[in-house]
This record gives structure tokens, C-alpha cells and sequence, in this order.
């Protein structure tokens, strides 16, 4: 070798190829997880306001559905949260959870029990477990071990029922 290739040669310790490689590896996955987080979180905040909003629905079929007449509701008596009169309130509020969810499996609540009174409070809350589902996100925004997050959202209304009883001769 003549002696001015030697000096142009470079000694495998001071080699700086692959320098911008090991570099971008390095700052890379930080920011991949941090962007998965932030799409999971995304989701899982459009879907608390889905529950929001399926429990305000949930809550105004409610006051219509309760003081309805019972022949509508195989004669389940008025104000009464059971049977085809509680079937159509879980109605009202599954329609809006499928934009989030294909088939809800979700809990509705009423805070005054089986029964709710004419001129009173009826609040209702609805409880989904979201499925997280974004890659790596949903290790850090969701459970890690269930892949689930617990969204509930609560709506309460007047009942302004009829002041009348139905099946009442004149």
C-alpha cells in the first residue's frame, strides 16, 4: 500500500457510520410509545363521552317510559324500573354505546332503586368496560392486565309523569 492510502483508511475504532442509526433507534421508541399512548387515550376520551351521552338518553327514555301506561308494558305497574319498561331504557342507552362498541356489555344504575316517584329525582349511571385496543397504548392508559378501562357516566332528570291514573272510567 502506498503511504497516502494508509492515512485515508480509517482504524474500526473511530468509525462513525451507523452513528445517526443508533441515534434514531434511541429516540424512536420513546416517541412510538408516547404516540400510541396518546391514540389510546384518544379513544378511550371519545368513549367517556359516548357513556356521557348514553346516560342522558338512558335517563330521558326513563321519564318517558316510567309514567307510561301499563298496557304498553305487559302490565308492569307505573314507575316501576322492571321488565319491558327497564328493557326499553337499556335500549335507549345501548344505541349511542355502539358507536364505541359493537355489542355493549354495560351496566345501567338507578339511584333510587326499583322505584321512582312522580315529581322525583330519576338519575341513572351507566357503567362500560372499554376495550382498549391500541398496541402498547393501552399497556399505560388502559389496565395492563385486563386491556379494560371503567367509564361510567351519570344523568339525573325530573320524572314529570302524567297526573293521572291510567284506565280511569269517566
Amino acid at each position: 500500500m502506498i503511504a497516502s492510502e494508509m492515512k485515508t483508511q480509517k482504524v474500526c475504532g473511530s468509525c462513525t457510520e451507523g452513528a445517526v442509526y443508533v441515534e434514531f433507534l434511541i429516540a424512536f421508541m420513546p416517541l412510538f410509545v408516547f404516540f400510541m399512548s396518546l391514540v389510546q387515550l384518544a379513544y378511550v376520551s371519545a368513549a367517556a363521552i359516548v357513556v356521557q351521552h348514553a346516560a342522558v338518553m338512558a335517563v330521558r327514555a326513563a321519564i318517558v317510559v316510567l309514567p307510561d301506561d301499563p298496557v304498553h308494558y305487559d302490565g308492569v305497574s307505573v314507575n316501576s324500573v322492571t321488565g319491558k319498561r327497564l328493557d326499553d331504557i337499556r335500549r335507549a342507552a345501548k344505541v349511542p354505546l355502539r358507536a364505541v362498541v359493537p355489542s355493549p356489555n354495560f351496566d345501567l344504575k338507578f339511584a333510587t332503586g326499583g322505584q321512582v316517584e312522580r315529581d322525583g329525582l330519576v338519575e341513572i349511571q351507566v357503567n362500560l368496560n372499554y376495550d382498549c385496543k391500541v398496541p402498547i397504548g393501552r399497556l399505560l392508559v388502559c389496565s395492563p392486565w385486563s386491556g379494560k378501562k371503567k367509564l361510567s357516566g351519570t344523568a339525573a332528570m325530573p320524572n314529570q309523569g302524567a297526573a293521572y291514573e291510567y284506565g280511569a272510567k269517566e
